[in-house]
């Protein structure tokens, strides 16, 4: 595999990231939803079932991410033997620094830029599991629901 090729999987890889992202805010948004009308009511065994549902379907996207992980250091792995031969250009060392330099330093450490978005991925994901948790079980949904009334007549123009 040449240079232009990994380089054109690894860019495809943003695009990837960018729809598991929607994919994951569609799941969390559907779920926080579900439980303002739904689930929020419903009794333990029922808000159980549901939790696991959401469970599992994140649990998918998420072994979905660390295979995706592997294929990305596998051809970070290919970028470093290209580099070792001599056969990388601008553009490959460009995104083998991305992988590999340490560009961004939080409290102390140090973070090439995959390596953050992927710490940040794991961050969210786990914080989100747990917010998820605490409101199917133990928060008190009221349902933001606004009554509406029916009018017969001619009071309109």
């Amino acid at each position: 595999m040449g240079e232009a090729d990994v380089v054109q999987e690894l860019v495809e890889f943003t695009t990837i990231l960018l729809a598991g992202v929607s994919v994951y805010f569609t799941i969390v948004s559907a779920y926080v939803a579900a439980m303002n009308y739904f689930i929020g009511g419903a009794g333990f065994i029922a808000r159980s079932f549901a939790f696991a549902f959401v469970s599992v379907v994140l649990s998918m996207l998420l072994i979905v991410m660390l295979g995706a992980v592997q294929t990305h250091a596998g051809l970070i792995a290919r970028l470093d033997e290209l580099q070792a031969m001599g056969q990388l250009t601008a553009v490959g060392r460009a995104v083998l620094s991305n992988a590999e330099t340490s560009m961004i330093s939080i409290a102390g450490r140090e973070f090439s830029i995959d390596s953050f978005v992927r710490t940040s991925i794991y961050v969210v994901l786990g914080s989100t599991y747990l917010a998820l948790f605490y409101m199917t079980f133990f928060h008190r949904w009221k349902p933001e629901v606004m009554p509406v009334q029916v009018v017969q007549g001619s009071n309109f123009p």
